[in-house]
């Protein structure tokens, strides 16, 4: 067993800002990666798909963990962000090893993908976004009916619906520019 490079992780203190299951997400890449140059040529002797099984069953263990943060995701962070695009990325790149592993087998593969269930993290970064949109139209709404119930002149109204469309935008940019980030 290797032994763990404490430069490799983060301080206590730079942890606090990078999620656990991202940087687990970016380790578990790199033992899918060493487990195919190392591992699955010589275990390929007894099982054709070795490659595409140890990535599967990485899949499922990281799944495991992502389904307990999930649980626990109530709104829309940062933190949830970054543990959500990590996952994806690993899922990726670890449905990429299985292709590549069972290119030349009987089925193509389509046992060991079938086996992998997606985690549908860009899903729920999408219903994160509608819930943190809805929420804030909610309080919006709260915020005209207050101001109109207290007879407040309309140039402050204005004002405050012209402060709240800006931030919106700025947001709705901010989210674009995440979603759409290229894979790394």
């Amino acid at each position: 067993m290797e032994k763990m490079d404490p430069s490799k992780h983060l301080s206590r203190k730079q942890n606090k800002a990078f999620p656990m299951l991202s940087v687990l997400a970016r380790d578990i890449t790199e033992l899918a990666f060493k487990e195919k140059a190392i591992f699955s040529p010589k275990l390929k002797r007894w099982h054709s798909l070795a490659a595409g099984v140890a990535v599967a069953t990485l899949h499922m263990c990281y799944g495991n963990e992502l389904k307990k943060y999930i649980k626990g995701i109530n709104e829309l962070t940062p933190d949830a962000i970054e543990v959500l695009m990590a996952a994806d990325k690993l899922e990726k790149e670890l449905v990429q090893i299985a292709v590549e592993d069972s290119a030349d087998s009987e089925d193509g593969g389509k046992s060991i993908i079938m086996e992998i269930h997606p985690y549908e993290a860009e899903a729920i970064i999408a219903n994160l976004v509608k819930s943190w949109i809805s929420i804030r139209v909610d309080r919006l709404a709260e915020l005209v009916e207050s101001i109109l119930q207290q007879e407040v002149c309309q140039i402050l109204l204005i004002i405050i619906l012209s402060l709240y469309i800006i931030y919106f935008l700025k947001f709705k940019q901010i989210l674009c520019f995440l979603v759409f980030l290229p894979s790394r």
